[in-house]
């Protein structure tokens, strides 16, 4: 006699049941590792520095970036006289060795406060950020800022 499901009763749905489960649960499962997540998010790392410039006069800082591929902003969260408009800032690579800043990433002759003055995409290492005087700093005078730098 051959038994179907329904010549069985409730226990061959049992096992239509377990099957269909089984079947399910491992077409659900991905060995894709695109979804896997690979390690923590990075850090976000906001950087303030601050200083006095006379007329043509530059100040240097310098910063480590963490982590590759990411954001790196800069920009002058205050400048005063406010009779001053605008001063320099340029993002390049700290030099170690020699404690030197290479202004070859970018550079913003007339940054402003309360804007982004530079942004990019940043590699992991040594970078310096260089305030100087943009042309706006009178004979005699000086400049009071405040950056920040903020990066992964």
């Amino acid at each position: 006699m051959k038994r179907t499901c329904s010549s069985i009763g409730s226990g061959c749905h049992v096992v239509l049941l377990c099957v269909a489960l089984l079947a399910l649960t491992s077409c659900g499962s991905s060995s894709d590792a695109s979804t896997i997540p690979t390690g923590p998010s990075p850090t976000l790392a906001t950087e303030t520095f601050s200083g006095d410039i006379a007329q043509n006069g530059t100040q240097i800082f310098n910063f480590t970036v963490a982590t590759s591929g990411n954001t790196l902003l800069a920009g002058y969260t205050s400048i005063s006289p406010a009779s001053i408009a605008s001063l320099g800032m340029g993002i390049g690579v700290w030099d170690t060795s020699t404690s030197t800043c290479g202004l070859n990433m970018s550079q913003n002759d007339a940054a402003k406060s309360g804007s982004t003055a530079i942004s990019g995409t940043a590699n992991s290492g040594a970078y310096c950020v260089r305030v100087y005087d943009g042309g706006n700093i009178p004979a005699g005078g000086d400049a009071t800022f405040s950056i920040q730098v903020q990066h992964f």
